[in-house]
């Protein structure tokens, strides 16, 4: 808000415009552009929590040229990575991720992160087992002749881990910190500047 920028609600936006935003930014999991600003009565406003407390992302920014997605991920413990649950970053958002523990904050644009082919591999990884977890509940009720409803459940989550001696899963002692805030910045002037 000392930038210029005035907080706005979901109702604020046309039903299309918001059907739109929330195909790209949300469902989209491998889109890897940013979404022009659908009109200029957005332009340079946000929307806090636009899907809830703990629904990607945390804020929609309308800049002048472009929508920015951006997540914050806090730790009041020593983390050294954000918890990524059921989405790894997505190449067109921001983060920003600090620990208390830490005492700590660093930033990033997904695509500084995980380039497209991992993230599809990733994303891929669940569809087989989702297919299964489905066809195993189709069976459940002739096999649950007890009447509990146990069936299998399938929780699609990710985690960073070190998989080689030159993986490293800390955010904060990354070799690469500097040169992915830097990108965060320098794109984040691109996609707000009006041209």
């Amino acid at each position: 808000m000392n930038l210029g920028f005035t907080r706005i609600l979901k109702s604020d936006i046309l039903i299309k415009e918001w059907d739109l935003i929330k195909k790209h930014i949300v469902k989209d999991k491998l889109g890897n552009s940013f979404l022009d600003v659908p009109s200029k009565k957005l332009k340079k406003t946000f929307i806090y929590q636009p899907y809830g407390s703990q629904q990607f992302p945390d804020l929609i920014i309308f800049t002048e040229n472009k929508i920015v997605p951006l997540e914050i991920k806090f730790s009041s413990r020593k983390q050294k990575n954000p918890i990524w649950n059921s989405n790894v970053p997505k190449a067109n958002a921001f983060y920003i991720f600090g620990s208390y523990g830490m005492k700590d904050l660093t930033f990033f644009c997904g695509n500084d992160i995980i380039v497209p082919e991992h993230r599809k591999s990733l994303y891929g990884f669940f569809t087989n087992i989702r297919e299964l977890q489905k066809k195993a509940r189709k069976n459940m009720p002739k096999l649950d002749k007890t009447n509990r409803g146990f069936t299998p459940y399938i929780r699609a989550a990710f985690d960073q881990r070190k998989h080689k001696s030159s993986v490293e899963t800390n955010f904060f002692i990354h070799p690469d910190r500097q040169n992915v805030e830097k990108s965060a910045i320098k794109k984040i002037s691109i996609l707000s500047n009006n041209k």
